[in-house]
């Protein structure tokens, strides 16, 4: 009896930690790109044809892209040619960095002041893109958790943009020592 019970302890405790979830021991995530695939379970992405099939519609209004600064003035979707004629007229790209999203989404003089472009409402289809969509992933996350209910992350992100051919990125393996 008593060893029905460690058993079934033992199983229990392993099932709690998240083993083959990407967890390390602990019940933590081993590294930041476990994190993000596990949320990219959670979370809705569009490839890069979708992705230009609803730019080239006029179906996106806004595109956010979370990178840095730095990253972003090296290039974004959507940019101007030197004539500041824009590929897609109906859609803007905005730059707000992972690292201050949710403190800046809902803050309507950050729209107003900083970025020059009306807020989105919740209800608004949005894409987020990163630079392989890692972060991206991320942000939408943290998106839907503030009540966005229409949002997406570029699949491949910024890079798979540039380059159609990029490859995608490798799955992560488990880390947490399970089999």
């Amino acid at each position: 009896m008593k060893t029905l019970y460690l058993t079934g302890l033992m199983a229990f405790l392993l099932l709690l930690s998240g083993c083959g979830n990407g967890f390390s021991e602990g019940g933590y995530f081993a590294d930041g790109k476990a994190l993000a695939a596990e949320v990219k379970s959670g979370i809705t992405e569009i490839t890069r044809d979708e992705f230009l099939s609803r730019l080239e519609n006029g179906k996106l209004r806004v595109l956010i892209d979370v990178r840095e600064p730095s990253e972003f003035e090296e290039g974004y979707i959507n940019q101007a040619n030197e004539d500041f004629e824009f590929p897609y007229p109906e859609t803007f790209t905005v730059n707000i960095p992972r690292g201050i999203l949710e403190f800046k989404i809902g803050e309507k003089s950050y729209w107003d002041e900083e970025l020059w472009l009306e807020m989105p409402p919740i209800d608004e289809e949005i894409v987020v893109y990163s630079k392989t969509g890692k972060r991206s992933a991320l942000a939408a996350q943290a998106l839907l958790e503030l009540g966005y209910n229409k949002v997406t992350s570029l699949k491949g992100g910024y890079r798979k943009w540039l380059d159609p051919n990029a490859p995608e990125e490798e799955a992560v393996k488990s880390s947490g020592g399970c089999g």
